[in-house]
């Protein structure tokens, strides 16, 4: 996951800029009765920067088959899934209608309402693909470290994971197979491989031969990983 992560690290640096410039303008636009305003409407150029980035984030986790671990998202995604830019030109959007129950003469700027309303919908549209995206990956409890949620073939590896939690040294391939039994061996191979490349076991002997043994991952290892 890291690996996709430099697109979402080049667009957040100028999706906080220009949030930063058009909120301001659009404060000194309402204070200033409209006497100070831009005649640009960069509007379409915000909201497409935040649908860029939010899509960005999206697409690389939809790519990665393994469980969401939310503890690793960067700190400006959490900030967007937590509805905090919504808030945040909201705030000018109220200001600006209370203000022109009193006072007509009080701009509502065209571009506030445009970005509040593109925003809201890039929210829940990223709400649902994530919804969606851990009722099929599922997602993994920042406090336990289980896997909640998922498809048929996420749960069987949450369920593997969980046997092989239960050992203290870990286990062989054929204490796996025994523990097993109804399931298929290749079934069993993807979800040891899912969890391998999600750190979340390690492996240790020649893969695929009798020697072979899982243990869970140390915290080190999979934050390394």
């Amino acid at each position: 996951m890291d690996n996709d992560r430099p697109a979402q690290a080049i667009i957040a640096p100028f999706a906080t800029l220009l949030t930063t410039f058009l909120w301001l303008e659009t404060w000194v636009e309402i204070v200033s009765r409209g006497a100070r305003h831009s005649p640009d409407d960069l509007s379409k150029l915000y909201l497409a920067i935040m649908a860029a980035y939010s899509g960005a984030a999206e697409i690389s986790k939809w790519l990665v088959n393994a469980p969401t671990d939310a503890t690793e998202d960067p700190r400006f995604e959490r900030i967007q899934r937590g509805g905090f830019f919504i808030g945040l030109w909201l705030a000018p959007l109220l200001f600006a209608y209370g203000w022109r129950i009193t006072n007509l003469s009080v701009p509502m700027p065209e571009p506030l309402k445009k970005i509040t309303v593109g925003l809201v919908g890039i929210f829940f549209l990223k709400a649902a693909s994530r919804k969606w995206r851990h009722k099929e990956h599922g997602i993994v409890d920042p406090v336990t470290g289980v896997v909640r949620g998922g498809s048929a073939e996420n749960g069987f590896m949450t369920i593997v994971y969980q046997r092989i939690q239960r050992a203290p040294n870990g286990m062989a391939i054929g204490e796996l197979f025994a523990a097993f039994p109804e399931d298929s061996k290749p079934r069993l191979y993807r979800a040891l491989d899912k969890l391998l490349k999600a750190g979340r076991l390690t492996r240790t002997g020649r893969p695929r031969t009798p020697e072979v043994r899982y243990s869970v991952s140390t915290p080190a290892v999979v934050k390394a990983a």
